[in-house]
């Protein structure tokens, strides 16, 4: 995977389960709050890549994308943690009042390792901070697939052809349909975190997605198929492309 592939792209060694998900699932699912589920959400970055400071607290329309984002969290659980800037709890807390803060690590896997500890229920959803546009509808697909498998993604398959490149050529051509590109939300089960974050730990793994870390570790993970709204506000260009998807916020 390391040889010119993207990094949160995936082979998908058989099929995608199910159907696309709509955007618009019924409201009975979508809003039911699980006892069994808590919602961590990393967002301890300084969102150096965007440039304008650290992407939670930025606004989109009048509001803070890390208060979209745990507003819409907040109808799957009561237990919403966010790991936050060092220093910056206070700040954090006004943002965000339907979640509990803590103090994130120096990289985004220790802050991982933070919320984990901080959290308490069996099953774990892990969302991008810079994900503002994720639904609800999204994240019950996923935690449903996490049930059976104990481990399930968001994964966003290519409308077009993906090629490995080595050396600066390209070399073996992907079968789109094979291949995923790596979305939150996340779900694993708290046995398949626990293991997962403990190797990495003991051994030095250190990768730029949970989901890594998981398939690392030899766990499998079944793919949902993802939503093409679900962006991740990473650049300026995917900061525009955001504004035009403010309609989809609440």
């Amino acid at each position: 995977m390391r040889s010119g592939l993207h990094k949160h792209c995936i082979l998908l060694r058989a099929p995608v389960c199910g159907k696309p998900i709509p955007r618009h699932s019924s409201p009975t699912p979508a809003f039911v709050k699980y006892s069994d589920l808590s919602v961590v959400i990393p967002a301890a970055g300084a969102g150096e890549r965007l440039g304008l400071g650290p992407k939670a607290s930025l606004e989109l329309a009048g509001k803070p994308i890390l208060t979209w984002l745990t507003d819409k969290l907040s109808r799957l659980s009561d237990e919403v943690i966010v790991a936050v800037p060092p220093g910056q709890l206070s700040q954090f807390e006004t943002l965000c009042p339907t979640a509990r803060c803590i103090e994130g690590g120096v990289t985004r896997q220790e802050s991982v390792e933070r919320l984990f500890a901080a959290s308490s229920r069996p099953w774990i959803l892990l969302s991008d901070a810079a994900r503002p546009f994720i639904t609800p509808g999204l994240c019950v697909a996923v935690l449903a697939t996490a049930r059976i498998h104990g481990a399930a993604a968001a994964a966003l398959t290519p409308d077009v052809p993906v090629s490995r490149i080595r050396e600066g050529f390209f070399s073996e051509v992907l079968i789109p349909r094979d291949t995923g590109i790596f979305q939150t939300p996340q779900v694993f089960s708290r046995t398949v975190l626990e293991t997962t974050l403990a190797r990495a730990k003991a051994e030095g793994w250190a990768e730029q997605s949970t989901l890594q870390l998981v398939l690392r570790a030899g766990f499998r993970a079944a793919a949902v198929p993802g939503e093409k709204t679900n962006i991740k506000l990473t650049t300026p260009e995917d900061w525009r492309f955001g504004q035009s998807l403010i309609d989809l916020l609440p």
